[in-house]
């Protein structure tokens, strides 16, 4: 099978994990990583024991599987490509367990003299975007905490107008080499990561009811003008 032919269906086969899952669950359009709380778990695509994708539903914060604690008092929700390999808190992780996230999008805030500003970033085809993640098991006294780190690097021309970070994602030829455990070199995993592709997103301004998690309803998303 052509490479061509393997990425189509591995996305195809992504894309039914997403739609059976959001067969039970509600859509979240406002998620902040959080530590113990499940409501803001969420589905990661991984590569289960025989090797096949699989979907998990995690915490969006990653305690290391060394940790003492469940609960880590530094940020692990994100991790930076720049040290992603190095840093003890995700290079196990790196080698062993990537993972990707499907996300319809991301809110960004846009840094202005007169004020912030609120972002949506999107699909240009309203597709899903998958980010490149890590996912690791915590487990101490029968309790396991399964949990992901998104990873980000410096942005692209696209998203770089809003903020000079963004999550990266691998390409679609590149996704059974991402989720393949038995692909353990790190540098080599590195170099599958690639922020988006400017004409695979768009973005549209949005209202300031984002800054609050508790608001999460699809209105979110709705573009204002952008002299508001």
């Amino acid at each position: 099978m052509e490479k061509k032919s393997l990425a189509d269906a591995d996305r195809a086969l992504i894309q039914r994990f997403i739609d059976t899952y959001f067969e039970t669950a509600a859509p979240r359009y406002n998620i902040a990583p959080q530590q113990g709380n499940p409501k803001n778990f969420i589905p990661i695509v991984r590569a289960g024991a025989e090797g096949t994708p699989e979907l998990a539903v995690v915490q969006w914060w990653l305690p290391p599987s060394w940790s003492k604690e469940p609960r880590v008092k530094f940020s692990t929700f994100n991790a930076r490509i720049e040290s992603v390999g190095t840093l003890a808190s995700f290079r196990e992780s790196l080698k062993k367990r990537r993972c990707l996230i499907p996300a319809s999008g991301w809110y960004e805030w846009q840094e202005l003299p007169a004020g912030n500003l609120p972002w949506f970033i999107h699909p240009s085809d309203d597709d899903l975007l998958f980010f490149a993640g890590l996912w690791d098991r915590w487990g101490h006294g029968g309790e396991i905490i399964e949990s992901c780190t998104i990873i980000v690097g410096p942005a692209d021309e696209s998203v770089r107008p809003f903020r000079d970070r963004a999550p990266y994602t691998v390409a679609d030829g590149d996704i059974r080499a991402w989720l393949d455990p038995a692909r353990q070199d790190a540098d080599t995993a590195l170099g599958l990561l690639r922020p988006f592709a400017p004409e695979a997103v768009a973005a549209h301004r949005v209202g300031k009811r984002i800054n609050s998690a508790r608001n999460d309803d699809a209105k979110l998303m709705d573009a204002l003008p952008e002299e508001v």
